[in-house]
């Protein structure tokens, strides 16, 4: 695992082209969903990774468009010039054991697509003993949920993951005491819109100190 001094950062996609330019010159990746898939089309990417969309979903109050991630990972992906990291198999944000068997519901379509790297979501009301007799199954936690419950029990589901050799991804740290926690818990990557969105969002990862993977 890449430990406390090294992680992957994905940025939202949902910047003007002189930030998703920044990102792709400082070795930040970038993260997609099937709603946004046309952002980053004409930039080269050193490494990216594909949400779902249950979160845009979860936002927008609207039903988890499974159509849109089907043609994403059937029609899409197998035209870019580069395979995604990973690719978090779909969840139901903040909804626990329900999450976890749509999850594996989901899983039991997917993982004969062996080419990919499949996340696990984990969210608020799992628990470690819920969860550990599948983490070999999958190449990969993704630790979603609300932002309370994921600093409560972030450090124990990175180490659960790194039990099982296992890579530990942790959605939406975007701010800096969030980053800096992200960090000392040894997360091998994190991800937020917050870097684009905000005029100064950058900074943070920067007074951080943060090194990608690329640079370590």
């Amino acid at each position: 695992m890449s430990g406390v001094n090294s992680m992957k950062v994905y940025c939202g996609a949902t910047g003007s082209k002189k930030k998703l330019d920044y990102m792709s010159k400082n070795n930040y990746g970038l993260m997609l969903n099937p709603s946004i898939w046309k952002y980053g089309r004409n930039v080269t990417w050193k490494y990216w990774a594909l949400d779902n969309g249950a979160y845009k979903a979860y936002t927008d109050n609207t039903k988890f468009d499974s159509k849109k991630f089907l043609k994403t990972i059937y029609e899409k992906l197998p035209k870019s010039k580069m395979l995604p990291d990973f690719i978090v198999v779909p969840d139901k944000v903040g909804a626990g054991l329900k999450s976890l068997q749509f999850s594996l519901a989901w899983y039991s379509k997917l993982k004969y697509m062996k080419e990919y790297n499949w996340y696990l979501a984990v969210q608020d009301n799992m628990h470690i003993s819920d969860v550990e007799n599948l983490v070999s199954e999958f190449d990969g936690i993704f630790v979603g949920g609300s932002v309370k419950w994921k600093v409560a029990t972030g450090e124990s589901w990175v180490n659960l993951a790194h039990k099982y050799n296992r890579p530990c991804h942790i959605g939406r740290v975007g701010v800096f005491k969030r980053i800096m926690w992200a960090k000392r818990i040894g997360a091998d990557s994190i991800d937020s819109t917050n870097f684009v969105r905000n005029p100064n969002g950058f900074r943070s990862l920067e007074s951080a100190k943060v090194q990608t993977m690329l640079e370590a």
